[in-house]
Parts: C-alpha cells; sequence; structure tokens
C-alpha cells in the first residue's frame, strides 16, 4: 500500500508538537500505543531528527515531518526517516525534492486557485490550515464540490467533538494534536493513550 493509500485508510494523522524530543516520543509512543498508525512530528523543537529517526524504526507506523517552512528542512526530515512531508503553505522546492524522492508531500493552499495550483507542482494531499476559521466542514465540502479529486487534509480546530464531521464532509485525513493531551495542554502518557483509543473507536464507526 503507497503512503497516500495508507494514509487515507488510516484517515486520522496525529500530530506531535513538544518542547524536548524525550517529550515528543513519550507524546508518539502514547498516540501509537493507543492505536494510531500515522504520526506527523513537527519541526518546531531542537533535535526533531532524532525523533524522527527513533520512531521511523518502528515497524507498521507510517512517520512524518510537519511545519517544514523551505528545503533545508525537508532534506533534513527526508535523511531522517520522514516518510511524507508536511508544509503549512505551498513550497516547489520542497514539491520538487519530494517527488525526485519518491515521498508524498501534504502542501498547504486554501482557495480554488491555490489548491489547483498547488496540485499543477505534484502536491498529492492540501493542508487547509486553520480549517475552524474559515468555515469549517462547510468549507471542506464546499471545495469539495467543485474539486472532487481533491486529496483534502484539515487541521486547526480539529478535535475529538467534530472530527469525524471533516471526514464526512469530505477531508481525506485529519490532523489532531491537542485532542490527545491533558485539560491544561500537557503531555501525559496515560492520558495521550487513553485519548487515542477514545478517537480510535469513535474513528471505527464510519470504517
Amino acid at each position: 500500500m503507497g503512503t497516500l493509500e495508507e494514509i487515507k485508510k488510516n484517515k486520522v494523522i496525529a500530530v506531535i508538537r513538544a518542547d524536548t524530543p524525550d517529550k515528543a516520543l513519550e507524546f508518539a509512543k502514547g498516540c501509537i500505543e493507543g492505536g494510531l498508525k500515522v504520526i506527523e512530528v513537527t519541526f518546531s523543537f531542537p533535535r526533531v531528527e532524532r525523533v524522527i529517526a527513533e520512531l521511523s524504526k518502528i515497524e507498521g507506523i507510517l512517520i512524518g515531518a510537519g511545519t517544514l517552512l523551505d528545503a533545508n528542512m525537508a532534506e533534513k526530515a527526508l535523511y531522517s526517516g520522514a516518510k511524507f512531508l508536511v508544509s503549512p503553505h505551498t513550497d516547489e522546492d520542497i514539491v520538487d525534492l519530494a517527488k525526485s524522492n519518491g515521498i508524498l508531500t501534504i502542501q498547504g493552499a486554501l482557495t480554488s486557485s491555490e489548491i489547483v495550483n498547488a496540485r499543477k507542482l505534484g502536491v498529492d494531499m492540501v493542508k487547509i490550515f486553520p480549517v475552524s476559521a474559515v468555515g469549517g466542514p462547510s468549507y471542506i465540502k464546499a471545495i469539495k464540490d467543485p474539486l472532487p479529486f481533491t486529496e483534502i487534509m484539515t487541521t486547526g480546530g480539529v478535535n475529538y467533538d467534530n472530527f469525524l464531521d471533516y471526514i464526512e464532509a469530505g477531508a481525506s485525513a485529519v490532523g489532531l494534536s491537542s485532542a490527545f493531551l491533558t485539560k491544561d495542554k500537557k503531555i501525559k502518557l496515560d492520558t495521550v493513550i487513553e485519548n487515542t483509543k477514545r478517537i480510535v473507536e469513535r474513528l471505527s464507526t464510519i470504517n
């Protein structure tokens, strides 16, 4: 199964943000233990490459890198073992790097023009962020009506209560992050595992 098909099958991507590599690993491993198979580690803390490298050794888990702002970041992610590359914007250099290495790329786009242009560059999936600020599920449905062939990932305001709404509106995948954490947004292993299991159980109702 290819990377795109794997993401579409699993539908939920755990987006890992943390202050340290150890906390990021705790976060990611909690999501994996809870039953998720697709993990995106953001380039937003020191030594993130170590986290990607360690997680990429786990059999049956698809590891990607997010918050990639330029080709230099994307190269580091690629060489650390990332199997897909995610950016908040559309960057032609990142797309070219991904294509030349046979790696899937998810790039930020919002309007119909931006989405069509991203597809022309070879982007595999577009990331609409922050989706809650631009209309939520209704916006995804409005975009998918004229552009049904577009693969969409949604992040930003997607949570336990509404993530199925985005999938039902046409999103191929959703990115969740704070949904796994404690109420005060702390990374606590037991809580991450418990919240992940709840998300996986809810996801199973549409699979």
